[in-house]
């Protein structure tokens, strides 16, 4: 036998349970092998034994891969790392003077109820990718949306600020220009007030000093009026001995003669009134 050829051997192995216990339908192993010692292998195993041997240890190497997977991890598997697999099987078949250069695991059945299920599950997962990446559609969508309504306040707010600040200034300037105006008028008033007190306390002291000189003068003239007042008098009363009626006197004798008293009734009214037309005789 050419110990440098390789032998490729494949072998499909049924019912391997999972971590769950649960039996996969099928496992196909791969290998390639080459016999290194023609002489030990036919001394201790043959080729018609060999085929058995090598068929047992797949198997048990598989079963044993496969229950460390679950079910759902089962089509990991194909095509991972098999070298210590291949590690496995040096190590039991190198008394025959067998080596494995090669392993590997082409597919795995699951189970058809598995296998169902699972499809159910990958329908499930696309259509939640698919409701995931609409949704994350609709979600960038409202979010641009509220972000487009964020700028848009923040455009209204920085206007109306804008506005408010305008209005302020507004409001400031003319309130300043309202107590500005105010202070003018109270500074004219107070003006006003001070002008037209100055000019009552003038008056005032000029009246006082008037009135003081004019006391000086009445003080000092106090004999010289005293004297026009006296002459006034005798003035007055000259003018009134002028004009006074001139007394009539009438004697009777101590018997009772009603002569005299008839004729001081008959010169009475005429001494009283006299002639109406002359001042004189008032």
């Amino acid at each position: 036998m050419d110990t440098s050829t390789e032998i490729p051997y494949t072998a499909p192995i049924s019912a391997c349970p999972t971590a769950e216990n649960v039996p996969l339908k099928s496992i196909e192993f791969f290998l390639k092998f080459k016999i290194i010692d023609p002489i030990a292998f036919v001394r201790t195993i043959g080729a018609g034994n060999f085929d058995l041997v090598l068929s047992s240890a797949v198997q048990d190497a598989i079963r044993q891969r496969s229950r460390r997977v679950t079910t759902e991890r089962a089509y990991d598997l194909r095509g991972s790392d098999v070298g210590d697999m291949q590690e496995a099987l040096n190590r039991q078949l190198g008394r025959y003077g067998v080596r494995v250069t090669g392993a590997n695991i082409p597919d795995v059945q699951l189970p058809d109820a598995y296998q169902q299920h699972l499809a159910t599950r990958e329908k499930i997962a696309k259509e939640l990718s698919a409701y995931e990446r609409e949704w994350e559609l609709t979600r960038k969508r409202r979010i641009d949306t509220l972000l487009m309504e964020i700028e848009r306040a923040k455009k209204t707010r920085d206007a109306r600020l804008v506005e408010v600040k305008a209005a302020q200034n507004t409001a400031r300037k003319d309130v300043a220009r309202m107590l500005e105006e105010q202070e003018t008028e109270a500074q004219r008033v107070r003006w006003e007030i001070e002008a037209r007190g100055r000019a009552e306390l003038t008056a005032a002291e000029n009246e006082a000093t008037a009135l003081r000189r004019l006391a000086d003068a009445y003080r000092d003239n106090r004999a010289v009026l005293e004297y026009e007042l006296a002459r006034r008098r005798l003035d007055v009363g000259a003018k009134l001995a002028e004009h006074a009626p001139t007394p009539l006197v009438i004697r009777t004798s101590g018997t009772a003669d009603p002569t005299g008293a008839l004729l001081l009734a008959q010169l009475l009214p005429k001494l009283g009134l006299g002639n109406p037309a002359d001042p004189a005789s008032r």
